[in-house]
């Protein structure tokens, strides 16, 4: 099969000025977002949640977590460094989301590279997350198929909206599928960039409870900061601070000015 990719019946203008609505809505709500993500991302998304107005949890204990998820808006589950204290906590945390109607995302990291940790983050789908957000490798290796219509297969047999994410992204709820041409390749020598756009989808599921829009909306944002960052950078390390603070100035007149979206539809 083939992915063709349509601009005239794409929705750059109307998601950016989704977007910019979200991001208010966000500012002025404050909505908590609990996060298990790996170690090495726990700061930086949860800059990029301040940076908009939203607030994270991170705690892993297991004797409060049940509570802090109670009381959050959505949550990340996200399985880098995947010790036995987020492997206690998850499936919990995960059925407490449920039982509170909270929405939630699951970031399956390095899935290509464990069975053993493919296998789990399989069985986690089985607890019906909103979003599913990986790399290509990733999204190909859930589904078990080297095959480029990977994210649609998945969310087919999900129910997820599926983001995958690289140099372009694409989010599909299994029909309909949009492409974001925005972002630059600098983003990638940065960690946790991917951990951290994870836990930015979950801030806007947080007060937009239509996942395809709220991650196209999350991806949107997330990738034009990371763009108009690139230019001020002189480098990754210098990049990590401009997205942050990208993010906190982003508006409306930005967004309208560089949202670039495609349709995307699968051909036989």
């Amino acid at each position: 099969m083939s992915i063709t990719f349509d601009i005239k019946s794409a929705s750059s203008l109307d998601y950016a000025h989704s977007c910019a609505a979200m991001i208010e809505t966000i500012a002025r709500s404050q909505p908590r977002v609990q996060c298990i993500t790996n170690s090495v991302a726990m700061d930086f998304s949860s800059d990029v949640l301040l940076a908009i107005g939203a607030s994270i949890s991170l705690t892993l204990g297991k004797d409060e977590i049940q509570e802090f998820v109670a009381k959050c808006d959505s949550l990340c589950v996200n399985i880098g460094t995947l010790n036995v204290a987020r492997k206690t906590v998850i499936e919990p945390v995960i059925e407490t989301a449920l039982y509170y109607h909270r929405p939630w995302v699951l970031d399956p990291v390095s899935v290509h590279i464990s069975k053993t940790r493919c296998q789990y983050a399989r069985m986690l789908l089985e607890y019906n997350p909103s979003v599913i957000r990986g790399n290509i490798a990733e999204i190909k290796a859930l589904v078990g198929r080297d095959t480029p219509d990977a994210p649609w297969l998945l969310a087919q047999q999900t129910g997820a909206i599926v983001a995958q994410t690289g140099q372009s992204d694409i989010i599909t709820d299994g029909k309909q599928a949009l492409m974001i041409a925005n972002g630059h390749p600098m983003q990638t020598c940065v960690t946790a960039m991917g951990c951290a756009a994870t836990a930015f989808i979950a801030a806007f599921l947080a007060v937009n409870r239509r996942p395809f829009d709220a991650t196209v909306e999350a991806l949107l944002a997330f990738s034009i900061a990371g763009e108009l960052a690139v230019k001020e950078s002189q480098g990754p390390g210098s990049l990590r601070t401009h997205i942050l603070d990208t993010l906190y100035h982003l508006d409306k007149q930005t967004l309208e000015q560089h949202a670039h979206i495609l349709s995307c539809s699968e051909v036989g």
